[in-house]
C-alpha cells in the first residue's frame, strides 16, 4: 500500500502562451488566475506467486483532488476509486542478471468527470502496458541497478471522443544497503506521450510528458515487512503539475498457500 500527496500552483504548460512574452510548451509556470492542484492517493496493490516465475497481482487507487483558482466559488473536487489495473510479471533470467516480462491491462471502472481544471479519478479509457524489468546485483557489494521499460497503449475515451496517445515509461533506480535493514535508492522516473486526438482531429495539447527524481528511504521494520518514504521532484514536463510530492509506503509478504494450509489442518 503507498500513499501520495502532492500540491501545487504551477505546471508545465501544454501549449504555447502568450503572457507579455510567449512561453513555449513544457515551460513551467503558474497556474492562470492564482490556480492551485491539491492531490491525495492511496495505492493499494497485491501480487499473487502462481510460481517461482509467474506472478500475477492487481491494484486500484483511491484520489482525492481538488483544484481552485480565483474564479471559482465552488471548488471543482473529484474523490473516490480510480481504474483498476491487473498485471502479469513472468521472470526469463535469475543470472547473471534479472529479465522479467510485464504486462498490464486499465479498466476505465474510476468514475470519469469532463470538468475544466480537475483531473478525474477515472481516465474513462483502456491502457495495455508491456515491458521488460533489467535489474543487477553488485554482490558482495551492497547495491544493485534496475532499469523498467514499458510502453503503454492508450484507447479512445468515447465518451469525449479523445485519444490520448500512446505513453512511453522508463524508470532508472540505483540502490544501496546501509545496514541489513536501511536502503537508501534514488530513482529517476520518465513518462513521454505522444500525440492525441480530438473528435479525430490530430492535437498536440494533450502530449504530457514528465521526469521525476525520487530520493527513497527503506527499512525492513521486521520480516518482510518494508516501510518506504520518497520525496518525488518535477525534473522537467509538460501538461503536468510541477512541485514536490510525497510518497509513503508499506509493503510486506506472506505464504498465502501454507497459511490456507495451517488453517484447514485447524479444522
Amino acid at each position: 500500500m503507498t500513499y501520495f500527496q502532492q500540491s501545487a500552483d504551477e505546471w508545465y504548460i501544454s501549449a504555447r502562451q502568450f503572457n507579455g512574452v510567449w512561453f513555449d510548451p513544457g515551460t513551467r509556470r503558474p497556474y492562470n488566475l492564482d490556480g492551485s492542484y491539491d492531490s491525495k492517493a492511496v495505492f493499494i496493490e497485491g501480487f499473487y506467486g502462481v510460481t517461482d516465475r509467474f506472478d500475477i497481482g492487481a491494484q486500484i487507487p483511491y484520489f482525492d483532488q481538488k483544484f481552485q483558482d480565483a474564479t471559482r466559488d465552488e471548488l471543482p473536487t473529484d474523490s473516490g476509486f480510480s481504474d483498476l489495473r491487473v498485471m502479469a510479471k513472468y521472470r526469463l533470467l535469475e543470472r547473471p542478471l534479472v529479465l522479467t516480462l510485464k504486462s498490464a491491462v486499465k479498466f476505465p471502472t474510476g468514475d470519469f468527470v469532463n470538468e475544466d481544471g480537475l483531473i478525474p479519478v477515472g481516465e474513462g479509457q483502456w491502457d495495455f502496458d508491456f515491458g521488460v524489468q533489467v535489474g543487477r546485483s553488485f554482490w558482495p557489494i551492497p547495491a544493485y541497478v534496475a532499469v523498467d521499460y514499458a510502453y503503454r497503449i492508450r484507447r479512445e475515451n468515447e465518451e469525449i471522443l479523445r485519444d490520448p496517445g500512446e505513453e512511453t515509461l522508463i524508470n532508472g533506480e540505483l540502490g544501496y544497503n546501509v545496514t541489513p535493514k536501511l536502503l537508501l535508492a534514488a530513482k529517476l522516473e520518465l513518462l513521454r506521450g505522444g500525440k492525441g486526438t480530438d473528435f479525430g482531429i490530430a492535437s498536440t495539447s494533450s502530449i504530457k510528458r514528465i521526469i521525476y527524481l525520487a530520493p527513497t528511504v527503506s527499512y525492513a521494520i521486521h520480516g518482510n515487512t518494508v516501510a518506504e518514504a520518497a520525496a518525488r521532484f518535477t525534473l522537467n514536463g509538460r501538461n503536468f503539475p510541477a512541485g514536490k510530492q510525497i510518497i509513503l509506503g508499506l509493503s510486506t509478504e506472506f505464504d498465502l498457500n501454507g497459511w490456507a494450509r495451517r488453517t484447514l489442518q485447524a479444522r
